[in-house]
């Protein structure tokens, strides 16, 4: 059994919006208690939220290195693109299709986390599910508090860190952030784009599979995360269809020094 947990970014004025799943193997709750303990939080009363200000706050910032570290080695990540925000509910549902049809995932039970506001209704969203049958073996939540369920706030993290990287693609956002990596003689300290930068903490975790007939060294160093862990929904404009096949379609595992 694997546990989903989905949130979502929206960039109207670009023209997408994001929705991401975490999966992780088992109800984190727990061990990301701890996580929130550790930097001074009561995750009872503190919900993360990637939209709150980070700038010289080096507890919150503690926080979030950590809640990505535990996305980057403990989870799998799957994302869905679309236009406005209208379709981003039932295009996840379309991305679970796919993630299901996964080795890792299929002829499981999973349990399934929505936020709040994703579908027209509980009554809606429940009736997507029941026309698509490789939804059968999920048990799901909708309308779901984020700080009752804090793997959604995970989900958060990735939609915004997607999201990030989507909008670098399109050329939107041309920060550059400096690495903070101690005791790395190659990264630390080094200029690099805020994409590359959150594309590397994360890399490993999209649900992913080998190329079936690799033509080189480099081939062999990609995985394909299209079908299963990105979903593209018709709605998108061919811009950012385009941009995110580019940007998550597939996925450079190799070295990176």
């Amino acid at each position: 059994m694997a546990y989903f947990y989905l949130d979502d970014s929206k960039h109207h004025r670009v023209g997408f919006s994001l929705a991401a799943f975490v999966i992780c193997d088992t109800d984190p709750t727990k061990r990301l208690s701890t996580v929130f303990r550790k930097h001074g939080y009561d995750p009872r009363e503190f919900e993360y939220k990637s939209s709150a200000k980070m700038a010289g706050d080096r507890q919150i910032q503690g926080l979030r290195a950590d809640l990505k570290s535990f996305i980057g080695r403990q989870c799998k990540i799957a994302v869905c693109v679309v236009d406005g925000d209208k379709r981003l509910g039932p295009a996840a549902l379309r991305l679970l299709s796919s993630a299901l049809s996964h080795p890792s995932l299929e002829g499981q039970s999973h349990k399934v986390f929505f936020d709040q506001g994703l579908f027209q209704s509980t009554k809606a969203a429940g009736g997507l599910v029941e026309r698509e049958s490789a939804l059968g073996c999920c048990e799901f939540h909708f309308e779901q508090d984020s700080r009752m369920h804090i793997g959604i706030q995970l989900a958060d993290i990735v939609a915004h860190t997607c999201s990030t990287m989507l909008l670098e693609t399109l050329g939107e956002v041309t920060k550059k952030v400096v690495l903070d990596m101690l005791g790395d003689s190659v990264y630390d300290g080094l200029k690099v784009e805020l994409g590359f930068e959150m594309w590397a903490g994360i890399r490993y975790a999209f649900l992913a599979k080998n190329k079936q007939n690799p033509i080189d060294g480099f081939d062999l160093a990609n995985v394909d995360v299209y079908p299963w862990g990105l979903f593209i929904d018709d709605s998108a404009g061919e811009r950012i269809s385009n941009a995110a096949m580019e940007r998550f379609g597939e996925n450079y595992l190799g070295c990176i020094h």
